[in-house]
């Protein structure tokens, strides 16, 4: 029997909305995230817009990873539709336990059924990285060689962030070592990246917005192979989001992708952010 393989990413990672229309085979689990008091689930009745309207520094939102029970079901549905095979994608295990929570729910099944992969990145970098999953699942490949490629993939490929104020990772524990890297320097504009373990760090400090989005952007291409698939994502940030792209595409390279960063991520980047993604193959 042929193998029929469908793929289950969580909320955090920031898939294009084009390639979610365009793939009947994924399915993707809520993050959970509470906002003024109310529980909502990521991206299924709380859009981007609505969420950055009403963040604050003072009325920060919690997120949570959704149960593992919850990831079952997921994949029992998956199962019923009559996939065989389910490759699961998270966010980067040491910024959720969701990669925990995908490897727990992975074993109620048949070993090598589900295989679980770290992405070792957040946002519209994993995003990518599910897009790239979803091609080679639609290109034909088996089971074994698409896993090996995304293995390989997620090795040589990032993301790097420009966000206007530390303040969101600070109050949601997410900045690691970026802390002892940028102390408590005013206005300096932090750039961050995921390093390979998965942990938020910084790759420069600049003092102007204008410097950290050109530091941001030649540091980006830099890693950026001749097959590379490259994406700007935003929160909140329109304007800036049309100026990078702009800025990527006047150095011959194309931006495939363009989108918002999830609730589930803009909980501790906060408003403003812009984000490049480079998935080489």
């Amino acid at each position: 029997m042929s193998e029929k393989i469908a793929v289950l990413v969580d909320s955090g990672c920031d898939v294009p909305q084009s390639v979610i229309a365009a793939s009947p085979n994924l399915a993707i689990v809520a993050l959970n995230v509470r906002q003024n008091g109310v529980d909502y689930l990521d991206g299924v009745d709380l859009t981007p817009d609505e969420f950055y309207a009403h963040l604050t520094p003072n009325n920060l939102p919690q997120t949570a990873s959704p149960a593992p029970a919850v990831v079952a079901a997921h994949m029992q549905d998956l199962f019923n539709a009559g996939y065989t095979k389910i490759l699961a994608l998270s966010i980067s295990g040491a910024l959720s336990a969701t990669y925990q929570g995908m490897r727990l729910a992975a074993q109620e099944f048949k070993a090598g059924q589900v295989m679980v992969l770290d992405t070792k990145s957040a946002g519209i970098g994993s995003g990518l990285l599910v897009a790239y999953a979803l091609k080679l699942i639609a290109d034909g490949q088996e089971f074994a060689d698409v896993i090996a490629a995304v293995q390989h993939s997620i090795q040589h490929s990032g993301v790097w962030l420009y966000i206007p104020s530390l303040t969101y990772l600070q109050a949601g524990g997410r900045i690691g070592k970026v802390a002892g890297t940028l102390g408590s320097v005013l206005n300096i504009k932090p750039l961050l990246s995921v390093n390979d373990n998965g942990e938020i760090i910084a790759v420069g400090k600049v003092r102007s917005e204008k410097k950290a989005v050109q530091k941001l952007i030649d540091i980006a291409l830099a890693t950026a192979g001749p097959h590379a698939t490259i994406a700007v994502a935003h929160g909140a940030n329109f304007e800036l989001l049309h100026e990078v792209t702009a800025q990527i595409e006047a150095t011959g390279r194309h931006v495939e992708f363009t989108g918002s960063v999830s609730p589930a991520i803009g909980v501790h980047t906060g408003p403003g952010l812009i984000g490049v993604a480079v998935q080489n193959p």
